[in-house]
């Protein structure tokens, strides 16, 4: 049973005032479809095409799921998560349809009015060990955050003293969210694959008539060559972004370009690189809807993935002879960046 249907049957057995192991199991049922990821919950729905004649979405089942643990006094932690990601699935402010408008707005509502209904009016601490951070008087609801910025030297003066701890305070009424995240760079100048919610890999092939030859790391000066992406997704993904560096050897190829290799580009720049995609297959999978080319990388956008997998290929023309190191393609979730992957640097030579 869909997850949506089984929030919809609960709700009926809650109406009928029913108590007991049905409905613990039901509830079961429901924590079961929630993935939690990144400070968000949202549930993953059963990918069958039948079930897209009742507008079925991730974002539909996590708002009927968010409504029926409203009804029933879920903690509000669970209970944020899921409005977390609700939030972020946004588009222009807006959902992808009118079923999904119209009922995600009644589970924030709901919501709002048994958890947030209290007006904040607090002061919050975040400390550092022993050491202030920040320290934010807020009365009155704001989208506005209050920020703070620690660079990596203060944690090592506050580690080599014995506490490093981070720790949240809150004095007054109301709710304080809070999120802590950590940016760095590798200091290497090869670096090997990484999956934390994308696996991505990158092969380059070279092309003849028209069709990509086996993976290779080394071409001719004056070679087409089919760079393909591939990403295994273990949960949907909203608003990915993909960057994948050129080679200093390469020069992307330009699918609107009134030239022979254009056409080879025009065939092969689509998602999955065959036939062109049916609008059903688009709704239900999603796919890159914008793409950009630069002389030094690519970047791909898409506003929704769904779990599986999904490939992009592209040309580029192998220009200038010598050794070259590719960088690795990064992929990320734009606001849950922690969501990402990257392949591994690569080799490419490039022969007169």
């Amino acid at each position: 049973m869909p997850v949506f249907g089984i929030a919809y049957l609960l709700d009926a057995m809650i109406a009928k005032g029913e108590s007991g192991p049905r409905l613990a199991e039901l509830r079961r049922r429901i924590d079961n479809a929630m993935l939690p990821e990144a400070g968000s919950i949202h549930v993953e729905e059963l990918a069958d095409p039948y079930l897209l004649y009742f507008w079925n979405s991730n974002v539909r089942s996590t708002a009927l799921a968010l409504n029926t643990l409203v009804r029933v006094g879920d903690t509000q932690t669970k209970m944020t998560g899921l409005v977390r990601w609700l939030m972020r699935a946004r588009k222009n402010g807006r959902w992808g349809n009118t079923q999904e408008n119209a009922i995600a707005m009644q589970a924030l509502v709901n919501y709002y009015r048994k958890y947030e209904s209290q007006v904040p009016n607090f002061t919050a601490t975040i400390k550092l060990g022993t050491e202030n951070l920040l320290r934010e008087t807020l009365k009155g609801r704001s989208t506005i955050p209050a920020t703070k910025d620690v660079p990596m030297a203060q944690f090592g003066r506050t580690a080599t003293s014995g506490n490093s701890d981070l720790t949240i305070h809150r004095e007054g009424e109301g709710t304080a969210f809070y999120v802590a995240r950590l940016t760095y760079a590798p200091d290497a100048a090869t670096l090997t694959s990484r999956d934390n919610g994308f696996r991505i890999e990158r092969q380059y092939a070279s092309m003849r008539d028209g069709r990509a030859g086996a993976p290779a790391a080394s071409f001719s000066a004056g070679d087409l060559v089919r760079v393909t992406l591939s990403f295994d997704l273990p949960k949907e993904r909203r608003f990915v972004a993909v960057t994948d560096p050129v080679p200093a050897g390469f020069e992307p190829v330009e699918s609107w370009f009134a030239t022979t290799a254009s056409d080879v580009a025009r065939a092969t720049d689509q998602e999955d690189g065959t036939e062109p995609r049916s609008w059903e297959d688009i709704w239900r999978r999603g796919t890159f809807d914008h793409v950009e080319r630069h002389d030094d990388r690519v970047l791909l956008f898409a506003t929704r993935l769904s779990e599986g997998h999904h490939e992009f290929s592209y040309v580029v023309r192998a220009t200038t002879a010598g050794t070259f190191q590719a960088a690795a393609a990064r992929v990320e979730e734009m606001y849950e960046p922690e969501v990402s992957g990257r392949t591994s640097t690569q080799g490419i030579e490039v022969k007169r």
